[in-house]
């Protein structure tokens, strides 16, 4: 009898709804799910008096109901109380919280018992895998690392953008160097590395990790709507009907925003504007805080984000590092072409849902925006197109995770 995959899942967080976990139960093949938090009571904690409380409302997803979890939520909130009296904060909160999540997770994975018909797999994601995988290769299992970022490179290209914009700020702290030390023996435990884009497969690769181990797996999205509205365009663009240009996510310097700010006020009295939606990550110029063409609407509800999607005409992705960048999916889910940065997840079809751009500089971002201004009709046409797109579901990433152990 051939053995088919048996996984346990060890998941920090509650990363994309649970996507994972989802898909393997969806097939059948999700044995067990250690998690750090779980509330299957739902709506219960919705009056809680504190604001972690709180959060474990989100903790569930009712395709799971079914499954076994194991949850380690009363470890996890007695950590969480003790490391607020330690006032950690940052990168040593986040190395905490890693280091406490794998160490209970190994500790349960350790008495998984798999069926007998199973070929076992253990799944866990980057920086909180290494004491998992020791557990698991101990006793043959495969290992699958969820990469959850470009790594290392992704680090590095924010120091050097940083150092050359000064302007913008300094740069974000680095994470300390047992951080990467410990990915490091990850990468060496697992059998196979799980990673969101092409970009991040090549940033990977050039710090030394076994390209053989690398399989690119997009995140899933399922959109909270069908049918998308069509965008209606203008024949022309006017002072009095701009081209309403969106930009959603960190303002920071990694994202490309320096190039997109330069981008926008250097169109001079083109009908143009500009609407920022996301949470500062850097100082903002006085000239670009106060440009008449640049909203700044900072950090706002999903469901804002969505209100953003559906009144702009066109997003702009100029990100110099992103692993995938979900907000491409989300803007074409509401029928919302997109400008996108070659440094992320290929979402855009270029010259059909949008353009990819050559590279991620003002001058290729203002070049991409004046060809929409003197071509309106392009931005309907990648507006049809862009909302008959098909997503990448739950069951299409439940098959991508079998290709991988197969």
């Amino acid at each position: 009898m051939t053995a088919t995959p048996g996984w346990a899942c060890c998941h920090l967080g509650a990363r994309e709804h649970y996507a994972i976990p989802r898909a393997l139960h969806l097939r059948g093949e999700l044995r067990l799910l250690v998690t750090d938090a779980w509330s299957p009571w739902g709506q219960l904690w919705q009056s809680g008096p504190a604001k972690s409380i709180r959060r474990l409302n989100e903790r569930f997803h009712p395709q799971l109901a079914t499954a076994a979890v194991r949850p380690l939520t009363a470890s996890l909130m007695a950590h969480e109380l003790a490391w607020r009296l330690q006032r950690r904060a940052g990168w040593d909160m986040i190395g905490a919280r890693n280091a406490w999540f794998q160490g209970k997770a190994a500790a349960v994975v350790s008495r998984w018992r798999p069926n007998d018909s199973d070929q076992p797999v253990v799944f866990a994601h980057s920086y909180s895998a290494r004491a998992i995988f020791e557990v698991a290769r101990a006793r043959g299992w495969q290992t699958v690392l969820g990469q959850i970022d470009p790594g290392p490179e992704h680090f590095a290209v924010a120091r050097r953008l940083a150092a050359g914009a000064a302007e913008f700020g300094a740069a974000p702290a680095e994470p300390p160097a047992s951080y990467f030390a410990s990915w490091r023996d990850e990468c060496a435990l697992a059998d196979h590395i799980m990673v969101n884009s092409e970009w991040s497969r090549t940033a990977l690769t050039r710090v030394g990790v076994d390209a053989n181990k690398l399989h690119v797996v997009p995140l899933a999205y399922e959109p909270e709507r069908t049918g998308a509205p069509r965008h209606a365009y203008p024949e022309v663009f006017t002072p009095a009907r701009p081209l309403r240009v969106l930009y959603v996510g960190s303002v920071s310097v990694v994202k490309g925003v320096p190039e997109l700010l330069r981008a926008v006020a250097g169109l001079g009295d083109a009908p143009v504007t500009l609407r920022m939606v996301g949470p500062a990550g850097m100082t903002v110029p006085p000239e670009f805080a106060a440009h008449p063409s640049i909203e700044w609407v900072g950090a706002v509800s999903r469901s804002e984000v969505m209100t953003a999607y559906q009144t702009a005409d066109v997003l702009v992705f100029p990100s110099h590092s992103d692993g995938f960048g979900m907000a491409q999916v989300e803007a074409q889910s509401h029928g919302l072409p997109v400008i996108a940065s070659p440094c992320c997840g290929r979402v855009v079809d270029d010259g059909r849902t949008g353009v990819v751009l050559p590279e991620v500089s003002s001058s290729a971002i203002a070049e991409a925006i004046r060809e929409l201004l003197a071509r309106p009709e392009v931005l309907a046409g990648w507006s049809d197109q862009a909302s008959a797109r098909a997503a990448f579901d739950v069951a299409t990433l439940g098959t991508a995770l079998a290709a991988v152990v197969s």
